[in-house]
């Protein structure tokens, strides 16, 4: 029977993109789950003072953002990006469900609970690293914006699917005795490693041991600053990085703000609160698919950047000040919409600033900037609340609107799609 081989070609690369996709459908189950379920479960349920779990945290955090550069360069170089994939996928999952089970009185109880939670917090974003260095290999061709945002689209559906599906679990009506935002992460995690079971297999995916690659001469870190002199002297990098810093900070800072303060302004509670933040995930996948859509050139991605962040900022001034539930609702989601629109384009865009075969060096970078400016985005918080004893989250989120700004100038100063050399 003749096949085409250009047909064969397409249907290849669009299984390879659903399984890329994929990966992105299950992982925001976990990355909802951590703040609404196991954050409240450690510190209120089981008594863990929050300064100590969030102490836990960042230190989590700055793990990742540490070692992921390294790890990026050893799993690029010795060509095992898969095997990093699946084994983080893997442990991340095991730790994830194995805190439902582990014992949860005294003190050393407590302890490895934590403990537990912020390893499996560590391999479960250095999967998220190494997913992200198969981007290229996912467009295969396409538009790698419009791959990344679509990811993201899938992503914000697969949130609201896993927090669907957790709530039914920890209701007690599927599983007789088990109820509770103690068991919250078991059906998360095994939401999370189903999804990401496609991308394990799929080996168009991953690096061959046959693939030519270029590796600089020298130690580690001179490799590493051959590289990243590579792409700042082509793409201006460390102003991109920078530009960055500064729009997670805010969309991190005013995400966390944005249900203290829709609660405190409308004194909306429960199943009501938990809808208006709804709407917001919703138009943040409208955002995301809205760029999939429009497949942006390398002049579009800039645009939709800098005019994105500019307006980000001014929704922000305007959240911080209305107090009318339907003012209210339509800034929180046009939050959504600019973010679910910003976060994707900038993955995208980032991911072609770096050689191809030195992907997860590059969201190595990526991620460690990344994990830095989360934090920023909480530490502002009290520190703009001790502005006004009152409405504390109100200066909260005009803090976050005044970084958006800090960062359309950063930005500008970065070049795309240019391939000049000195």
């Amino acid at each position: 029977m003749h096949t085409d081989p250009a047909t064969d070609s397409q249907s290849a690369g669009r299984r390879t993109r659903l399984a890329w996709y994929s990966y992105d459908l299950g992982n925001t189950a976990v990355e909802f789950a951590i703040p609404l379920y196991l954050t409240t479960w450690i510190v209120r349920d089981l008594g863990v003072a929050a300064w100590i779990f969030g102490l836990a945290t960042a230190i989590s955090s700055w793990a990742i953002g540490l070692s992921g550069p390294y790890l990026g360069v050893r799993a690029d170089e010795k060509r095992s990006r898969r095997q990093w994939f699946a084994g983080s996928a893997a442990v991340a999952a095991a730790l994830l469900v194995s805190m439902a089970f582990l014992p949860r009185s005294g003190n050393t109880a407590l302890i490895a609970i934590v403990v537990v939670a912020m390893t499996a917090n560590y391999f479960f974003q250095l999967s998220s690293l190494i997913y992200n260095a198969s981007m290229l290999t996912a467009a295969s061709g396409q538009n790698v914006v419009s791959i990344s945002s679509t990811g993201l689209a899938w992503s914000f559906l697969g949130g609201a699917v896993g927090v669907g599906i957790i709530e039914l679990v920890i209701s007690g009506r599927v599983i007789p005795g088990v109820s509770g935002r103690g068991y919250a992460l078991v059906p998360a995690a095994l939401f999370f490693i189903v999804c990401a079971v496609p991308g394990i297999y799929t080996d168009r995916l991953w690096q061959k041991k046959t693939d030519a690659m270029e590796i600089p001469r020298g130690s580690l870190h001179s490799r590493m600053k051959i590289l990243w002199d590579e792409s700042s002297r082509q793409y201006r990098a460390g102003w991109f990085l920078a530009g960055y810093f500064a729009l997670n900070s805010a969309i991190q800072g005013l995400t966390l703000y944005l249900p203290l303060h829709v609660q405190t302004v409308t004194g909306l509670e429960g199943v009501r609160l938990l809808l208006a933040v709804g709407i917001v995930v919703v138009f943040s996948g409208v955002g995301a698919g809205v760029v999939a859509r429009l497949r942006p050139d390398t002049r579009m991605v800039r645009r939709i950047i800098l005019v994105g962040l500019t307006l980000l900022a001014l929704n922000a001034f305007v959240f911080s000040v209305v107090s009318a539930l339907p003012l209210v609702v339509l800034c929180a989601s046009l939050h959504g919409l600019f973010s679910g629109a910003l976060l994707p384009t900038v993955r995208g865009a980032f991911a072609q600033t770096f050689r191809s075969d030195y992907q997860a060096l590059a969201f190595g970078l990526f991620g460690a900037v990344q994990r830095v400016s989360q934090g920023l985005g909480a530490a502002l918080w009290p520190i703009a609340g001790a502005a006004s004893e009152s409405d504390a989250a109100s200066w909260g989120i005009l803090a976050m609107g005044v970084l958006a700004l800090i960062g359309v100038p950063l930005f500008a100063r970065w070049r795309f799609g240019k391939t000049e050399h000195h």
